[in-house]
């Protein structure tokens, strides 16, 4: 029977970790927990390192690469003491209803299909994954006032997929489920990103390799979305990581034009200085 662990990623975020670690501790499903402290500067380690036993390890990064980096940690190690195991890659910010819904995420794997998710409910409604936006499509994506509207006419909706299992282009990477020789046929996260757009490079890798992507619309998640990266960033850094890892995903993955990429640091230069005018008043 294949094996399944679970990555998670602690910088400075001991508390929800430890709720993460106590919410799973009954779940025979999973294997090995992995945490991976993406060099906490603060008590963190040492309260994580409490937690360890036969099923929970914690693993520590010498320097904090990104979400990405912090993951390939965790998913490798996996792949080192497992054959080809299910990885599941979760924030430290979820929380599951019942380990009756992993065992359907892990049913909805096969020879295809190389990643599943749940549908994730946050404060602001569903994430259902989305299409991956063309260079043109993030240009619209970065101007005020469009983005909002424009965006969701590229996620798909709660209602679209109701209890259904379908192909999307791609899930969020607070929770979802991958086969690890996959995985690491892809060559993992691209540590190039240190925030944001890991989901699009990952799912661009897969379909390179003609592997599916899916949602199964009859398991929900809750995400309380962003508390770890709001305890850490400011809403500049958050900016600029978010359009620096826009920008290297479209030129790199998405082979924008030269056009392309210089309407896009532009549109990230107005925006920057905006957001700087903003948080000074």
């Amino acid at each position: 029977m294949r094996k399944t662990g679970m990555v998670m990623v602690n910088y400075n975020d001991s508390e929800n970790v430890k709720k993460m670690v106590h919410m799973l501790e009954n779940y025979s499903i999973i294997d090995k927990i992995v945490i991976v402290d993406n060099a906490s500067t603060d008590d963190s380690l040492k309260k994580i390192k409490l937690l360890e036993n036969d099923r929970v390890i914690v693993l520590e990064s010498n320097h904090n690469g990104g979400y990405g980096a912090g993951i390939n940690i965790g998913a490798k190690y996996l792949n080192e003491l497992y054959d080809n195991p299910n990885i599941i890659i979760s924030n430290t910010d979820i929380i599951l209803y019942g380990e009756s819904d992993l065992k359907e995420l892990l049913n909805t794997l096969d020879d295809e299909t190389a990643v599943v998710g749940p549908v994730i409910r946050e404060h602001e409604g569903y994430n259902c994954g989305w299409k991956i936006p063309t260079p043109w499509q993030d240009i619209l994506l970065s101007m005020p006032y469009i983005y909002k509207k424009f965006k969701k006419k590229l996620e798909y909706s709660r209602e679209q997929i109701g209890t259904s299992t379908i192909e999307v282009d791609a899930v969020s990477g607070s929770f979802f489920i991958i086969r690890g020789s996959i995985l690491e046929q892809v060559g993992y996260f691209d540590e190039n990103i240190f925030l944001y757009y890991e989901e699009n490079v990952l799912s661009k890798k897969l379909q390179n390799i003609g592997k599916k992507v899916k949602i199964n619309g009859k398991v929900e998640i809750f995400h309380n979305h962003s508390i770890t990266i709001d305890k850490v960033h400011t809403s500049v850094q958050k900016y600029k990581n978010l359009k620096s890892s826009q920008y290297y995903f479209q030129m790199k993955y998405n082979h924008a034009g030269l056009l392309n990429r210089m309407i896009m640091r532009i549109l990230f230069g107005i925006g920057a200085i905006g957001l700087n005018i903003r948080n000074h008043k």
